[in-house]
């Protein structure tokens, strides 16, 4: 089974809607209906399913990925490299990354990348995967798991390289027990550290 297949089997299933739900569920908490919102590393689109009513952009640098996500939502996507995104500067007014930083080794590029691209005042969400949860670390362990991809396998050291360039809090959520979603913020069995804010430097 391809990733895609993967993406596409996990987001139908009753437990992989519930986890997106949630996911999106926070990061509306961070956004404006009005915003301009890049969604980095969107895979097959779940984000956007469910902004259906914001103005975002999905981009990600699987051709099959973003192919399989115009077939599911009308918003636009784009196939782009997280490093060097094709965004003009201070075009967007949040950059979003859900469970993509993890996945790239040169993630301080990555970030300045999406400091380039956002307005002054301008919003960093970066949702990661927290390896200290008993679900990330299970995956971690399962032969096929999308989750054996990852290049950072320290949480807590890559939210220290994100508060490096972002201005901001960070807090657990996404409690995941039995494959069903609980409010949680343990460590321990909040598959997400979510970190908020702005660039550092942006005083405009």
């Amino acid at each position: 089974m391809s990733d895609v297949e993967s993406f596409v089997r996990f987001c139908e299933s009753e437990f992989g809607s519930a986890v997106m739900d949630r996911e999106a569920a926070y990061i509306e908490q961070y956004v404006a209906p009005d915003d301009q919102i890049l969604d980095v590393g969107c895979g097959i689109g779940s984000l956007e399913e469910r902004f259906t009513d914001y103005d975002i952009v999905g981009i990600d640098i699987s051709e099959a990925m973003v192919r399989t996500a115009r077939q599911r939502t009308p918003a636009p996507f784009l196939v782009g490299d997280a490093r060097t995104l094709p965004v003009r500067t201070d075009a967007v007014d949040a950059v979003v990354f859900v469970a993509t930083l993890e996945f790239i080794s040169e993630v301080d590029v990555v970030l300045q990348e999406a400091t380039r691209v956002l307005r002054p005042g301008g919003r960093i969400v970066a949702l990661i995967l927290n390896t200290r949860s008993e679900y990330v670390q299970s995956n971690l362990q399962r032969d096929g798991s999308y989750f054996q991809q990852m290049v950072h396998r320290d949480s807590e050291a890559l939210a220290d390289r994100v508060l490096a360039t972002v201005d901001g809090t960070q807090e657990y959520f996404l409690g995941i027990a039995d494959e069903t979603v609980v409010e949680s913020s343990d460590p321990t069995t909040a598959a997400i550290t979510a970190i908020v804010g702005s660039s550092i430097g942006d005083s405009k």
